[in-house]
């Protein structure tokens, strides 16, 4: 281990101090707001969740001197549905994912514009991934007023600009000015090609001082050690890891190893499923589910440990600097995670899954000394469900920031504001102004079709029993997670609860009455309600921001349910946007736009003959095709480029099986291929407002000052 880094690790905080001021003086009562999460980590990750296996000092301390929600929840349980919650406060189906798709770049209430409106600084460090604003080269902001991002996304590409295809986020760029020319990825690159969803683990190639789980903590602490507004802040710091890749120092597993590892629970019938099923396994580097050999399974486990305790490492810095600050004691702190991590269980890898491996996330949250509560410190709270969508209601309450918030802009099964269960932990009475009420009897849960058509289901839980609804095939399963927290005895076939299934079938049928969900969801015969099949998934629900289809607007592949989805490929060449209700056609061709050089597919207005929206089909059998430009002969692909997740032109090929340019052209005039999604056009949403602006104090040469001077040699 560099002999640097062991100086940093030792006196990480103290470095800090130079030449800061050690007392801050706050003009406002308000308490400062640090939210802190990480990515993919179960809840069974951390020692005070039980797991006797687990080293994670730091969040132990956290919990003791605050309160564990022992239920909490990620009701979308993969990266950006549940950040969509988050962000919004709402439901999935209010919010408008319920899968794995592209948050929106706009939202009628979102937390950190509201918490800006009510004079808090606000600062997003880590992963957002909120998307990457390819004009200013920032990451869409959602109203935070500085962003210093890593989301992880995109790989090396020696050819590709900034040696980066993908996003290049701050953390990609520092790494690159740091050791130019390297891979960030290289640890585990060789393993699964880009490591972002593989299960394999090895130890962290580069010294750890690179590592964007230091990186990050590194970031936050410096926030915190030169803050000096009058304000207070409202920042969120958010981890990657444990995310893949498992790639943890090696000093971190060597701390971390002996304690063990927690068993694989794995055996019931469902789990037979998911043990062999095609495309999954060893001979998959990113397989989603899959016995693997026992050797890499447990490798993998440690260094998912270890990782978890590199992410604790840096709390207990981030802690230590609000401590020498003097702001602990005025700083309400939340920590979550945006789902877990399936780590061989049931023979699941990655997320995206109805049980607690997946959907159950830590959610810890501790107050200044100023605020009194019901609830002593360091009690575990279990009588009731909470989720990721209370954390913008917590927020808001903890900051008086409610006269911020649209008048009506929540429905009873959105968010609560914790507060409520630390003043009445029975959950009885909640006189929180934007969503009152008692709190939520059974929690909703769901995600569209993920990874295969059987990985897509709805749920309900209420803290004991734990029902789910799979929607490819009908099938349901009952958990009863107080006797069998591992689920691993499904007991809705027995017969002394056929009952009991029959009133949860209709508690969640009732929901989806309630929600003005479509009769593909429920099915109401003369009062008698009862839940379909569904064979084809529904990424966005019509409540996802549509936003507004304007000249310009780029073309861009996306999941269904996708606003400006629907097309017309004429005989005349065009393809003509359709409207969604009427499908008549629009005014909206698709139109190729030449930037320089390179040609760009967008909608214009359509003109009749106009060469640069003259296509035909191409290699056409049946519902399939390509679609060819005609003046270059280039074909529209739905591959990913360097500038985002737009549609592109690329050559045509030979092959009607190719993935990326042959497109399906179905009855409801969705043009959609095997490779990545259906055709869509990317919106335009509402400008940010005079309140984004960032404040004065937080100079970029302030923030960075304090880095060059921790670097190893």
């Amino acid at each position: 281990m560099n002999s640097r880094t062991t100086l940093f690790l030792m006196k990480a905080v103290v470095v800090c101090l130079i030449s800061i001021p050690l007392v801050f003086v706050s003009s406002t009562p308000r308490p400062n707001i640090l939210f802190l999460m990480a990515d993919q980590m179960r809840a069974d990750a951390l020692r005070v969740y039980g797991n006797k296996h687990a080293f994670t000092p730091n969040l132990d301390k956290l919990a003791k001197n605050g309160v564990i929600f022992k239920h909490g929840m990620t009701s979308t349980p993969t990266c950006t549905p549940a950040r969509a919650g988050i962000l919004t406060g709402r439901s999935p189906w209010n919010h408008g994912m319920i899968g794995y798709g592209n948050i929106a770049q706009w939202y009628d209430v979102e937390m950190p514009r509201i918490m800006a409106k009510a004079k808090y600084n606000t600062a997003s460090l880590g992963k957002d991934h909120f998307g990457w604003d390819l004009k200013s080269n920032e990451g869409v902001s959602h109203g935070y007023q500085k962003t210093e991002l890593y989301d992880g996304l995109g790989e090396f590409d020696a050819e590709a600009p900034n040696l980066w295809d993908g996003e290049f986020d701050n953390y990609d760029a520092w790494f690159q000015q740091e050791l130019p020319g390297k891979d960030p990825q290289a640890t585990l690159d060789g393993f699964d090609g880009d490591g972002w969803n593989g299960w394999h683990g090895r130890p962290y190639v580069y010294d750890e001082y690179y590592h964007p789980t230091a990186w990050l903590g590194r970031r936050a602490v410096d926030f915190i050690a030169n803050y000096d507004d009058m304000d207070p802040f409202f920042l969120k710091v958010s981890f990657h890891r444990p995310h893949s890749p498992y790639d943890p120092p090696q000093r971190v597993i060597d701390k971390v190893k002996p304690l063990g590892l927690a068993p694989i629970h794995a055996g019931t019938i469902y789990d037979e499923i998911f043990r062999t099923m095609k495309g999954c396994g060893p001979q998959n580097p990113d397989a989603w589910c899959g016995e693997m050999p026992l050797n890499e399974t447990l490798n993998s486990k440690l260094c998912y440990s270890a990782s978890v305790t590199f992410v604790d490492e840096q709390i207990g810095y981030i802690m230590n600097m609000l401590e020498k600050r003097n702001l602990l004691n005025n700083t309400f702190i939340i920590f979550t995670a945006d789902h877990g991590d399936g780590q061989s269980d049931h023979w699941h890898w990655r997320k995206g899954y109805p049980y607690e491996l997946s959907a159950r996330v830590p959610f810890l949250v501790s107050w200044p000394t100023s605020m009194q509560f019901t609830v002593p410190r360091g009690t575990t709270l279990g009588n009731h469900v909470v989720e990721l969508r209370d954390i913008l209601h917590t927020v808001v309450d903890v900051g008086d920031a409610h006269s911020h918030v649209p008048a009506n802009a929540f429905q009873p099964e959105d968010g609560r504001s914790l507060l409520c269960l630390l003043k009445h932990p029975d959950g009885s009475y909640c006189d929180y102004e934007p969503n009152p009420g008692p709190w939520r009897e059974w929690l909703d849960l769901e995600h569209s079709t993920v990874y295969n058509d059987y990985v897509h289901w709805n749920a309900i839980f209420n803290g004991e029993l734990k029902y789910i609804f799979r929607a490819v095939d009908g099938k349901e399963e009952l958990y009863n997670i107080t006797m069998d927290p591992n689920e691993m005895v499904d007991i809705s076939g027995n017969e002394e609860n056929a009952i009991l299934v029959a009133e949860l079938r209709g508690i969640m049928a009732r929901q989806f009455l309630d929600e003005g969900r479509p009769s593909t969801f429920v099915k109401d015969d003369n009062g008698i309600l009862s839940l379909p099949i569904r064979t084809e998934g529904l990424v966005y629900s019509p409540n996802y921001p549509q936003g507004t289809v304007a000249d310009g607007c780029n073309i861009i592949a996306e999941g269904q349910g996708f606003p400006y989805n629907q097309w017309n490929v004429t005989s005349t060449g065009a393809i003509v946007l359709s409207n969604s209700t009427t499908m008549q056609d629009t005014d909206f061709c698709i139109d190729v736009y030449f930037n320089g050089s390179a040609p760009i597919i967008r909608v214009e207005k359509c003109v009749s003959g106009k060469s640069t929206q003259i296509f035909e089909k191409y290699d056409a059998k049946g519902d399939r095709m390509k679609l060819r430009y005609v003046q270059l002969g280039l074909c529209i692909a739905s591959k990913i480029s360097n500038f985002g997740e737009n549609v592109i032109l690329d050559l045509c090929t030979a092959s009607s099986e190719d993935t990326y340019t042959t497109w399906t052209y179905g009855g409801s005039g969705r043009l959609c291929t095997a490779g990545y999604g259906c055709m869509a056009v990317n919106p335009r949403y509402p400008l940010e407002d005079e309140t984004m602006d960032r404040w004065s104090t937080m100079t970029p040469s302030t923030f960075n000052r304090h880095l060059q001077s921790k670097k190893p040699a």
